[in-house]
């Protein structure tokens, strides 16, 4: 026992440099509100204040809360104050006022949804789950983990679905399902194990150290205790590590190790008190005074129990309620006092008295609906053997109209055979019917693709040709004449370029007239083509261009691929042509029933409302439109310029 509290010493030593390493960071923080930064800086060094506050002081967290909240509505920032809220609500959840942590995340949630962040309300839903667990809403805490469960699994992001699927497993263990929790929580541990995630570490570890508990293993209960601590010491949780200690102490209570069980309640209220959290330090000091009147101090107990009881009171901890009522009467019973024994034993009784009352309710509640489910039943029974009786009268009609109806039967065989016979032939009429229309519509196709084909060699033989061959005697005159008059070269040199784009254009239109229909796939080969060719020209300029996977099998006919491809390649050649930027993106992804397709430059950009748009943009919207799209042009001076195209998937 000695070397475990040196152990304990040890780790309360480490604790407190996490703290100083958190502090560091919030003191650089403040230096830097010193240097009067602009109004967004400092609303994200006031929402960061509250974030490592929550580690350190729940006050002075709340208290920078307030102000990054207030500093995000002054700004109009959604996505701020978004994460100010999930903040917020974060450090109300350790404090344990789950009223206005609730209440953050819904306003966090809000802001999400209008903002269609789909992770961060994935997110949100696991943390409002967590706040139904603590107060006993299960059936609506597993609805929010699955649906989360849901969103990370179709990401792949195995982290956050450890850590779901461990908040599962706590819900099971409140249900008293100790082997499914069990199963849970243990895959979880491996993986972060592995991972070597100490933060999420901290929490499983504790969590199976309950379970453990609750099946009355307290040899695996107090190692998995251990190596919670261990995790949330290396992370700085004073959370996890009060309760990691509130919870050896109690096995050491059962033990009637009660030195022991006291000076580990002592450390877990010690480093409990740094965070103000009311809920958790009643029931750190419930715990406490139990074992004060275990050991006979009455009056440390007294003191204690009255302390927690208004919280208890507030928050509608009924069973931590019947323990403190029960240990003041207890405590009253040996301070000799009879009145407040007398007192306290009718609030037991009162209290005893409503929970019955909620029990018998929740039983006549029960009761009321398996009579209502025996009524149906009747009732049923009652209709079945009118339709037997029913049936029975048909019986003796049927049987009066056997013969006749053996006769009716004869014909309609007959009947059904010259039917069937006829619907057979004009089956295999339609079937032949529809093979002659199936060849005739294959040899069209065949016609028109040998036509395509006719046409693109014919374009590519001769107009090519005749293409290469004006470049060929541009360049011939250039170099074979000394030409001084630098109009003159100018003009050829236009002549040769124009050429060759003109050569480029006609072999994508070969391209597009070759194929019968154009995949994504497709046209992120060819784009890539025309970027490598644009790099060559625009070195300075960096080009990314992403496809979905699920889209890259989508399929066009040649004319819409055709004008989805002239539609990116306008765009980009605009934002090269006008916009300098340093960066372009091509995005291709599905939104709902939609392909999405942004084409992005962080360009000079220009103010829409001062500039007259020319041809090439409405050829662009033409295109779209007749693909049965919406074209749509966002652009700013200090943003830079984005193409956004919205197609309904085919």
């Amino acid at each position: 026992m000695k070397n475990t509290l040196i152990l304990y010493f040890l780790l309360l030593i480490s604790i407190s440099v996490k703290g100083q390493n958190a502090q560091d960071i919030i003191n650089g923080l403040k230096k830097d509100l010193k240097t009067n930064p602009d109004a967004k800086k400092t609303a994200i060094i006031y929402s960061d204040l509250t974030w490592y506050y929550s580690k350190i002081d729940i006050d002075s967290a709340l208290h920078y809360g307030g102000k990054a909240a207030a500093e995000s509505r002054k700004l109009n920032d959604s996505t701020l104050m978004a994460q100010v809220y999930s903040d917020i609500g974060a450090v109300y959840f350790i404090k344990g006022d789950f009223v206005n942590s609730k209440s953050n995340y819904l306003s966090a949630y809000k802001i999400r949804k209008l903002r269609k962040d789909v992770k961060g309300l994935a997110k949100i839903n696991n943390n409002l789950a967590n706040i139904y667990e603590k107060t006993h809403q299960y059936k609506q805490a597993m609805i929010a983990f699955l649906e989360a469960l849901q969103y990370f699994e179709s990401v792949k992001d195995e982290k956050n679905v450890s850590i779901i699927k461990g908040n599962i497993g706590l819900i099971h263990l409140k249900l008293k399902n100790y082997p499914k929790a069990l199963n849970y929580i243990s895959d979880v541990i491996q993986f972060q194990e592995k991972n070597d995630f100490k933060e999420e570490l901290c929490v499983s570890c504790l969590n199976l150290g309950n379970v453990y508990l609750h099946m009355q293993d307290t040899i695996n209960a107090l190692k998995f205790y251990d190596k919670s601590i261990k995790a949330c010491t290396a992370v700085g949780n004073k959370k996890g590590i009060s309760s990691g200690f509130n919870n050896i102490a109690s096995i050491k209570s059962e033990q009637k190790k009660s030195k022991a069980a006291l000076a580990l309640y002592q450390k877990s209220k010690q480093v409990r008190e740094e965070l103000h959290s009311d809920l958790d330090k009643a029931n750190f000091d419930l715990n406490l005074a139990l074992e004060f009147t275990t050991n006979k101090k009455y009056n440390e107990a007294k003191k204690l129990l009255l302390s927690t009881k208004p919280i208890f009171e507030q928050t509608n901890h009924s069973e931590k309620l019947q323990k403190n009522y029960k240990s003041l009467i207890t405590v009253y019973s040996y301070l000799n006092k009879p009145d407040s024994v007398n007192y306290y034993l009718d609030k037991l009784a009162l209290l005893d008295e409503q929970l019955l009352v909620s029990k018998a309710e929740k039983q006549t509640a029960e009761l009321e609906t398996k009579y209502q489910t025996e009524k149906k039943e009747r009732l049923l029974q009652k209709s079945k053997a009118e339709i037997a009786i029913r049936e029975l009268e048909i019986r003796k009609k049927e049987t009066q109209f056997l013969i006749l109806g053996l006769i009716s039967l004869a014909l309609l065989v007959i009947i059904y055979l010259v039917y069937r016979q006829q619907k057979l032939k004009n089956k295999q009429q339609e079937q032949e019917f529809e093979l002659k229309s199936a060849i005739a519509k294959i040899e069209t196709q065949n016609k028109l693709q040998e036509q395509r084909l006719d046409i693109s060699r014919d374009l590519h033989d001769n107009i090519g040709s005749q293409l290469t061959f004006i470049i060929s005697s541009v360049d011939n005159i250039k170099y074979a004449f000394d030409i001084q008059n630098a109009k003159l070269d100018s003009k050829l040199t236009s002549i040769s370029n124009f050429a060759k784009s003109t050569i480029i254009e006609l072999r994508d239109t070969i391209w597009a007239m070759n194929k019968s229909e154009i995949t994504f796939e497709d046209l992120q080969s060819r784009i890539h083509n025309f970027m490598e060719k644009a790099q060559e020209v625009k070195e300075d300029i960096y080009f990314n261009f992403e496809v979905d996977a699920s889209l890259k099998n989508i399929k066009f006919t040649s004319v819409e691929g055709m004008n989805l491809y002239r539609t990116i390649q306008e765009a980009i050649n605009n934002s090269i042509k006008y916009a300098h930027p340093k960066n372009i993106s091509i995005s291709i992804k599905p939104i709902d029933n939609t392909i999405s397709i942004s084409i992005a430059d962080d360009g000079i950009g220009f103010e829409m409302e001062q500039v007259e748009l020319g041809n090439g943009i409405h050829n662009m919207r033409k295109r779209i439109t007749d693909n049965g799209g919406v074209l749509e042009i966002i652009s700013a001076k200090a943003t830079g310029t984005k193409i956004s195209i919205q197609l309904k998937k085919q």
